[in-house]
């Protein structure tokens, strides 16, 4: 084969087209692998970002569900002792009212 034969230059054709084709091809995954990645590492951090807000969130309304709660506690047993101490005034006071009226159990 010699330079001037017409193959040859079929043949450096051929493969300069190939060469540009898998330079192409590799240019362009290469580019989106970067792209990719800085897609993912977005999400990951948009991810972890959101996490954090949640978390904080639902720890804020723990806390406060759980002051709710013992105000809720405190002021049953504060309503409890208060008919307690009715239920004994009333029966007191009924005791008295059946000793004035001639009435004893």
């Amino acid at each position: 084969m010699a330079i001037s034969d017409p193959t040859f230059f079929v043949e450096w054709s051929t493969v300069g087209i190939i060469l540009t084709i898998v330079t192409a091809v590799s240019s362009l995954t290469w580019w989106l692998s970067g792209q990719f990645s800085a897609v993912r590492q977005l999400v990951f951090e948009r991810i972890g970002t959101t996490e954090k807000i949640l978390s904080e969130k639902m720890e804020y309304h723990e806390r406060h569900d759980d002051e709710r709660f013992a105000q809720i506690r405190n002021d049953l047993s504060e309503v409890r002792i208060r008919n307690a101490a009715k239920d004994a005034l009333m029966a007191t006071i009924i005791s008295r009212l059946d000793k004035l009226n001639g009435k004893h159990p």
